[in-house]
């Protein structure tokens, strides 16, 4: 074989963990997909014109119908997946954002199912290890983001 066809094409998406608190349970939005055997998180592609942020914010609308804004970064993934001859290697930056509006209803061209689903219950039912890396991370960044800030001592 050549050395073009081992190398991996590079692709970069971006996504986003909308978070709703309700009486200090913290929820995720979550996506099913393969016939709701396959659970995780919203992601896609930017067009030409978007940054990742804008990405990450359009396709959890795109594929939930929600809404969320930014809150922070909370980690980049990576892995590696073939489709047909070509071995793919796909980086998604995610994004904690906090839920602003919008009624779940899946992208049902793309997505199967979209729920609302409690952290840990979120953590165990992601597909794939890097999801549940990323999960992982939402409940101390979710703290941190909700901490006012420390601008020293009170006068």
């Amino acid at each position: 074989m050549n050395k073009s066809k081992r190398q991996a094409v590079q692709a970069h998406s971006a996504g986003g963990v909308v978070v709703r608190e309700e009486g200090g349970t913290i929820r995720v939005a979550m996506i099913a997909t393969r016939g709701r055997s396959r659970w995780g998180l919203p992601k896609g592609a930017p067009n030409d014109d978007e940054t990742t942020e804008q990405a990450a914010i359009r396709e959890v609308w795109e594929e939930t119908g929600l809404s969320g804004e930014i809150v922070s970064l909370l980690d980049r993934i990576e892995y590696f997946f073939r489709a047909n001859d070509k071995l793919i290697r796909k980086e998604v930056d995610f994004y904690l954002m906090r839920y602003t509006g919008g009624e779940m209803r899946p992208q049902l061209s793309e997505v199967d199912d979209c729920e609302w689903v409690e952290l840990g219950e979120a953590i165990g039912r992601a597909s794939f290890e890097s999801e549940k890396r990323i999960l992982s991370m939402v409940g101390a960044a979710w703290s941190a983001a909700a901490e006012p800030a420390n601008d020293g001592p009170e006068s």
